[in-house]
């Protein structure tokens, strides 16, 4: 699994193997990054790109370029949608296929900006979690992705959302389990006393599966858990920490869950059922202070 980092500065002027232009279906140059990467690689990009993409790329997809005047060896162009336009999958897709195409080249080091949060409209905290979706669903053998922006506010709003993607993906994880059948597999989600640390318990009736809290970074029982680990590898190392789980049908439960991870995700925000002075009988909260509520898990 590659690393992610967050760098605040000028795409055009980082030292990788490949960077990603967020290009139009045209890759004929444009405004914003697109326009940014083609002047600052000079007119042969444009020229190439005529050549390489006569009929343009379609949404979702990636193809490279060299990158002539670039400090990067190549230009991996990808369309992302138009926000009311296009789906989250063909997002996660334009990421996807980015790093499909990075391997192709034997790139180990790969620059991103956030594909379709500009002039596309994609909202910022979703674009950020469709690119993580898209580098897990790679499959990439990519070793180093940097997102790259420079604006600050943006910047820090993606490292944010890393912070909060471990804790994501185990979440996401025990939905795949239920999916898998082991719909017995409970959630207790909450702040440690001080307010710095989300803390979460994965249990079956009385037996605990896994204790997990955000003072440990990404570690879980031993697995690295980042914005590439896939919600189904979380589910599998799981499993190997309660080797004797069998299946088991709670549906009420699990379709609580589901309702539940689509608020958590729609608003990137993790649920929250016990903590200092909170009052749970209100229900859980999504986001720590939100004051968004749902109801508690049925028993």
């Amino acid at each position: 699994m590659p690393t992610i980092e967050v760098i605040r500065g000028d795409i055009t002027t980082q030292t990788v193997d490949a960077i990603v232009n967020a290009a139009s279906p045209q890759v004929r140059g444009g405004g914003g990054v697109d326009g940014a990467i083609h002047r600052a690689a000079g007119p042969g990009l444009l020229q190439e790109c005529i050549e390489r993409f006569p009929e343009g790329l379609a949404v979702g997809g990636a193809g490279w370029t060299t990158a002539h005047d670039l400090p990067a060896s190549w230009v991996i162009h990808a369309v992302g949608p138009v926000y009311g336009r296009g789906s989250r999958e063909q997002l996660v897709d334009a990421y996807a296929n980015s790093l499909r195409r990075a391997d192709e080249l034997g790139a180990e080091t790969v620059a991103f900006p956030l594909i379709s949060a500009g002039i596309y409209g994609w909202p910022r905290d979703d674009a950020i979690h469709a690119g993580f979706d898209g580098i897990a669903a790679s499959g990439t053998r990519v070793r180093e992705v940097r997102f790259v922006t420079p604006h600050e506010e943006m910047a820090r709003a993606i490292e944010s959302a890393l912070w909060r993607v471990t804790p994501l993906r185990i979440l996401q994880g025990a939905r795949v389990l239920h999916e898998r059948g082991f719909e017995q597999v409970r959630i207790l989600p909450g702040m440690s006393p001080s307010g710095m640390y989300w803390r979460l318990e994965l249990s079956v009736g009385s037996g605990d599966i896994l204790g997990y809290t955000t003072g440990t970074g990404s570690r879980v029982a031993g697995l690295d858990v980042t914005a590439a680990t896939t919600p189904e590898a979380v589910a599998d190392h799981l499993l190997t920490l309660s080797p004797g789980l069998a299946p088991a049908a709670d549906p009420g439960y699990a379709q609580w869950y589901r309702e539940l991870m689509s608020l958590v995700e729609e608003r990137a925000a993790l649920p929250i059922a016990f903590a200092d002075y909170f009052d749970a009988s209100a229900g859980w909260e999504i986001g720590w202070g939100s004051g968004v509520r749902v109801p508690a898990p049925p028993e």
